[in-house]
């Protein structure tokens, strides 16, 4: 057994994760409320294998990023009833057995968009029908929003539609004039615009209307090739950088056991990933 001694230690695991902001916004969360804590990024790839190295070396707590949140979900020892819903965690805690996950991805979306808009009532469109987009899929339809899904592979979004009750729209029909789908919150999921990572357009200029409200899960770079499209078509936009605000927020509350993160805290974490991200 090997057990960290002077500091907590927590981790984002994922492949890619050189591109994580998480501990930059993590650690200068730490430091600022005084807590012995160090977080750090994990390139992980054998995930069964790896949750048990990492549960020896006496880890307090793990984000989990693409590709392993499905997975996650399936190895994790105990989830909560939100988790179960969505079928994936971006969430570990260590228990004296394994890993306890929950999910606080569709906490991070729905207080990002509710920052500008209400949801309930709204007709929302999803891009996407991987462990994000699930999770996006149950915060919305939870705030009263109407969903439909589209994704480029059309079996994996009618499955994702299903299982959450949603419609399903295959990417060739968002071509069509905006007034035959009348969306007015888009969320896009995929790993589409990535730093480094070339991707065709998900859907046409033409998609995009003045008022719409576009979040793209996407943070890095900020802006995004699908960002600045709705921006020149007049779009509200959301940046990704607000949902891994506040996915993190919770995460840090479900870790530590608090009721709410001193709002310092939150401050200190928002300037950090702005200051990351300027430049890029």
């Amino acid at each position: 057994m090997i057990r960290p001694v002077q500091k907590d230690l927590f981790a984002v695991i994922g492949n890619p994760v050189a591109h994580s902001l998480s501990p930059a916004m993590m650690n200068a969360v730490f430091l600022k409320l005084g807590m012995a804590c160090v977080y750090v990024a994990l390139e992980v790839d054998a995930l069964e294998e790896d949750l048990e190295t990492l549960h020896r070396m006496g880890i307090r707590g793990m984000s989990v990023t693409l590709p392993h949140k499905e997975t996650a979900y399936r190895l994790a020892k105990a989830v909560d009833n939100t988790a179960q819903a969505i079928g994936a965690v971006n969430t570990l805690r260590r228990l004296e057995n394994g890993w306890e996950g929950c999910n606080t991805d569709w906490l991070g979306s729905n207080r990002s968009l509710e920052q500008v808009t209400s949801l309930e009532g709204k007709r929302s469109l999803i891009l996407g029908a991987g462990g994000v987009a699930r999770a996006v899929a149950y915060g919305l339809k939870r705030s009263g929003a109407s969903v439909t899904v589209s994704n480029r592979t059309v079996k994996r979004g009618e499955a994702l539609a299903e299982a959450f009750h949603c419609d399903f729209i295959p990417l060739d029909e968002l071509k069509r004039s905006p007034e035959d789908h009348g969306f007015q919150v888009v969320v896009q999921c995929t790993s589409a615009g990535l730093m480094g990572k070339e991707s065709s357009p998900l859907v046409p200029e033409s998609f995009f209307q003045r008022g719409m409200v576009v979040l793209d899960t996407v943070y890095r770079p900020l802006w995004t090739p699908f960002m600045l499209t709705a921006q020149k078509a007049g779009c509200i936009m959301v940046p990704g950088l607000e949902m891994l605000l506040h996915q993190g927020v919770a995460q840090l509350e479900w870790w530590l056991g608090l009721q709410h993160l001193p709002s310092e805290g939150i401050q200190v974490m928002r300037d950090t990933l702005k200051r990351a991200l300027e430049n890029e």
